[in-house]
């Protein structure tokens, strides 16, 4: 359970209404389907957003029980969000702090399957529909080789979909991972080479398939106190390293400019980023822009303008507080974790830091359902994540 306190069953059943229909929202307003919608519409932009946070503040205020003080921490947290909210101009983080604050009491299992069923039908609709024309199949080009988005706005957007669906499905089947789970993500591997051609995501598929084939079959290997200590180090270690290459990224230094093309430029814009609007208490305001399908017309004058590394991402965009705060929470809750002897958690949280060096939807709740993890960083008693321990204990049944 999340929370010093608990909910109800009601409230867990408020909570992943609403929680699906968020998912649903933003996971069709994310792909060429928008098309078909009035996105940029009030009733679509507001109305419906609100009416879906209503469960939410139903359980609240009517199935919860808090101690003081998580009720205090959680108005410390509203207020962080309400300060970045200030001070970047956008309301991008208000979705995520309803959720986190909301699943209160809610088992991370009963989230983690909510969102691997919901993000799977979708995305598995959505690709039909693209091969089907009902929808566009957005298609650039790497290479002289097309990358197919299959319903989403770009081909690395679609594979970062499946990856996290990948890590969702992990989760789920923690230590009864077997060798035909693995096959299929190698097979989902090749797919996403071949028709989206994104290395990243590939290698990330592969890796954590691999990982997972060694929890199903050889657990011991992660009681070991070196591998203990490498899954929750390595989180503060990603992070603070993606930021310190972005801050120093020269193209006159080889290995740099060697990296930097290893990554598909991501060092140069994102140390483009960090020169024009440096780090800041609460971030700022960030105007990029993209590749890939949008309904929105191209700005010529900003031309191809995005910072692709997450941990920065949340650097300049919600501030050095929000960014302290997410690896605080990630490593602790992993420390906590492997203290239980589960290395489940660790694992993705691991993989989740990774990612992050190389891709920016960290914060981004319909791509990754662990960040509602951060509701245990709120719950902190006597310096140790209670939550995080109960968390980290898979649900029965």
């Amino acid at each position: 359970m999340f929370g010093a306190g608990r909910t109800t069953e009601w409230g867990r059943r408020l909570f992943l209404v609403s929680y699906i229909l968020m998912l649903v929202r933003v996971l069709l307003s994310s792909s060429t389907f928008v098309v078909y919608l009035n996105a940029d519409g009030i009733f679509f932009r507001y109305i419906l957003r609100i009416l879906l946070w209503l469960p939410i503040f139903v359980k609240l205020f009517t199935q919860d029980r808090f101690t003081g003080r998580t009720f205090l921490a959680y108005c410390l947290f509203a207020c962080l969000i309400l300060a970045i909210t200030v001070s970047g101009r956008s309301f991008e983080l208000v979705d995520l702090a309803i959720l986190v604050i909301g699943v209160h009491g809610v088992p991370l299992r009963s989230v983690v399957r909510a969102f691997f069923y919901t993000a799977a039908t979708v995305c598995l609709t959505l690709f039909c529909m693209s091969l089907c024309g009902i929808i566009e199949n957005f298609v650039s080009i790497s290479a002289g080789r097309p990358r197919y988005a299959f319903g989403n706005v770009y081909a690395t957007d679609f594979a970062a979909t499946v990856f996290y669906i990948e890590l969702a499905h992990a989760y789920l089947k923690g230590k009864r991972y077997n060798f035909r789970n693995f096959l299929f993500w190698m097979a989902v591997s090749a797919f996403i080479m071949l028709f989206c051609v994104a290395r990243l995501d590939f290698a990330l598929i592969f890796c954590t398939a691999w990982v997972m084939l060694a929890v199903g079959y050889f657990p011991r290997l992660f009681s070991l106190r070196a591998v203990k200590v490498c899954l929750w180090s390595a989180i503060p270690i990603f992070c603070i390293l993606s930021i310190v290459l972005h801050a120093v990224y020269a193209p006159g230094n080889s290995f740099l400019a060697w990296l930097n093309d290893l990554l598909s430029g991501r060092l140069y814009y994102g140390n483009m980023a960090f020169r024009d609007y440096g780090f800041s208490l609460f971030g700022k305001r960030v105007v990029m822009q993209g590749w890939g399908f949008s309904t929105d017309e191209w700005d010529a004058e900003l031309g191809y303008y995005f910072v692709d590394c997450g941990w920065l991402s949340i650097a300049l965009r919600f501030g050095v507080v929000m960014l302290v705060f997410v690896c605080t929470v990630f490593t602790l809750i992993s420390k906590s974790s492997l203290k239980k002897g589960d290395c489940i958690l660790p694992i993705i949280l691991f993989f989740l830091a990774l990612t992050s060096m190389v891709d920016h939807h960290m914060l981004e709740y319909h791509f990754d359902p662990f960040l509602l993890v951060l509701n245990a960083g709120l719950c902190t008693q006597g310096g140790r994540v209670r939550a995080a321990r109960r968390a980290a204990v898979p649900e029965r049944g």
